[in-house]
């Protein structure tokens, strides 16, 4: 049995792993410190977790989902929701205003640009404490 080991240049040849290793680094060395937030997460008040819930509409959540599987365009993401194209650009929008999702504008081979639609997390996690 063959054992690959990683090396520092395995993370030069693949940026993802670059980027993943330094935020991973961040959010280790916030857990070593005993910082009261780690990089990274979002914490809501209560008033501000109504308002995301609210805007976390089921079609919104479907895209997520959908997104989550990698990088796709608008197009590709309207057609696996059976939905409008401007409709899915719209609540594509709203989830990049909430911080789930990014959009990058990529070349699109002999038509200009397209957008494409990236998941920021892999795990959404809610912890709620109520307090009297």
């Amino acid at each position: 049995m063959t054992r690959t080991r990683i090396t520092p240049a395995d993370f030069a040849r693949q940026p993802e792993l670059s980027q993943h290793a330094r935020r991973s680094k961040a959010v280790a060395r916030a857990l070593d410190q005993g910082a009261p937030s780690l990089p990274f997460s979002v914490t809501f008040t209560s008033f501000e977790f109504e308002d995301f819930l609210s805007q976390l509409t089921p079609r919104r959540f479907e895209l997520l989902r959908l997104a989550s599987k990698g990088r796709q365009s608008i197009a590709d993401l309207a057609q696996a929701a059976h939905r409008d194209q401007s409709a899915v650009s719209r609540d594509v929008a709203t989830l990049s205003r909430l911080g789930l999702v990014r959009v990058e504008l990529v070349p699109n081979q002999g038509h200009g640009r397209k957008k494409v639609v990236m998941p920021v997390a892999t795990t959404i996690s809610i912890s709620a404490s109520i307090t009297a």
